[in-house]
């Protein structure tokens, strides 16, 4: 059995733990340089019709179109149409004060300080009282906002509201639609032939279907809405073939020279190591010492992942039309598999019980970062710390900590995550930071 053929049958076992015959899938491409290593899909495209899933199949790719608005900006400037550092008020001059304080590179970076509009209350809004929205809609609201959270350039927080004001100033300063500006300038010159920009609620050919787990066995036909499909913040469809193109051409000069392109990774806030190291569109994080560029992304239906481990030319796409299915623990089982020899060693460390039970607690965001929280629990039965992480109160994610030292603790192997806990001046468990390849979000103890 060849080195190949050994990988591609541990792909499968890797699948076969997340994607059932019955259900729908995913579609998986693993390449090295420009040579595709892996190609295969998992499940089914139409549940309805037991028709299965083919590595060919289109996906909404959500917030990895992040990264290709962010190409679309840097060609501009690289153009002079525009300049990172000039205010939103330049495109929307009848948007509020703030508007000045805010430069497209907050934009980018995550930094503004402007709301989501992607929140619980919208898709309520879409799937059960049968609203629609337009781009307009959505920037009029943007436009509506009195106050920021924060801020410009005082702290991150993901916010899809960015990319839509994004999508909106490329349409200005090119003097066309989005959809054109990606195709005649990213999509045709990479070959991307089976890529587009999203503009409606027609599902194109050779579209997977999308499906919603209602239950870790039960799922539903996602609704194809324009609001499903996105604007600038999600509203690319592609497939693994072109997404392995796109992830090539960062390796070359093709699209931009290399020193513009390297741009785009540069952390908002670079000297610090606590903070969320994002850039435009991509976050540039370790993988237990191994550097990757990542971003994944998600919608109603849909769920995709693009991680580049740039230093070992080693790039893993993974498409999915199901909401639900853990594409960061596949990813983070794959590239154990192809790059565990070169990553840091995980060495359980033994600590008294005092130093486990000063972590219990409840953590939670700051007022406007309401929506996470963390349960820090000590079993007596297992003497060791379990986790429950929150989002509007629905649980995410069950961990059981392992200590790696006396306030860090690993979380999940799979997706990397730790929980790193902080102290104050006096040395009291302050908060703790969940830290996982690139990402941080902060959380006070309460």
């Amino acid at each position: 059995m060849t080195t190949r053929s050994c990988l591609e049958t541990r792909v499968d076992e890797i699948l076969a733990q997340f994607v059932s015959s019955e259900g729908p899938g995913v579609a998986v491409l693993i390449g090295r340089g420009s040579k595709v290593l892996v190609r295969k899909a998992y499940g089914l495209s139409e549940v309805e019709t037991k028709t299965p899933l083919r590595a060919d199949h289109r996906f909404i790719i959500g917030s990895v179109t992040k990264q290709f608005v962010g190409m679309c900006v840097m060609m501009l400037k690289h153009r002079g149409l525009l300049s990172y550092d000039e205010p939103v008020a330049r495109f929307f001059p009848d948007f509020p004060q703030w508007s000045r304080q805010i430069t497209i590179r907050r934009l980018l970076q995550q930094t503004s300080g402007l709301s989501d509009y992607l929140t619980q209350e919208f898709w309520r809004a879409v799937t059960e009282e049968g609203r629609s929205f337009s781009q307009e809609d959505i920037i009029d609201w943007i436009g509506s906002l009195e106050e920021l959270e924060f801020k410009p350039g005082s702290r991150w927080r993901y916010s899809n509201s960015n990319y839509v004001l994004l999508g909106a100033i490329i349409e200005k300063a090119a003097g066309k639609s989005l959809a054109s500006f990606m195709k005649e300038n990213i999509f045709d010159p990479l070959g991307m032939r089976n890529t587009l920009v999203g503009e409606s609620a027609l599902m194109p050919e050779n579209m997977a279907a999308g499906y919603e787990y209602k239950s870790k066995t039960e799922f539903r036909r996602a609704p194809y809405t324009r609001e499903v499909v996105g604007w600038a913040d999600g509203n690319v469809i592609s497939t693994v073939d072109d997404l392995f193109l796109w992830a090539q051409s960062w390796s070359s000069s093709k699209l931009l020279p290399m020193e513009v392109k390297a741009g785009a990774l540069v952390p908002w806030n670079p000297l610090n190591p606590a903070e969320t190291r994002y850039g435009f569109g991509q976050i540039t994080g370790e993988r237990r010492g191994v550097r990757e560029v990542h971003h994944g992304g998600a919608t109603l239906g849909y769920n995709a992942q693009l991680s580049r481990f740039t230093d070992e030319e080693l790039t893993v796409v993974l498409l999915s039309n199901a909401a639900g299915i853990g594409l960061d623990r596949i990813l983070g089982l794959i590239a154990e598999e192809m790059l565990g020899d070169k990553m840091v060693p995980l060495v359980p460390a033994s600590l008294p019980h005092e130093h486990l039970m000063e972590k219990a607690g409840r953590y939670c965001g700051k007022p406007r970062d309401s929506t996470m929280a963390l349960a820090v629990e000590f079993s007596q039965e297992s003497e060791a710390l379990n986790a429950t992480l929150y989002q509007n109160e629905r649980c995410l994610r069950l961990y059981e900590l392992v200590p790696l030292s006396r306030d860090l603790f690993l979380a999940d192997r799979a997706t990397d995550s730790y929980l790193e806990f902080v102290r104050d001046y006096s040395g009291t468990v302050a908060g703790v930071r969940i830290k996982s390849v690139g990402r941080i979000t902060q959380l006070d103890k309460v």
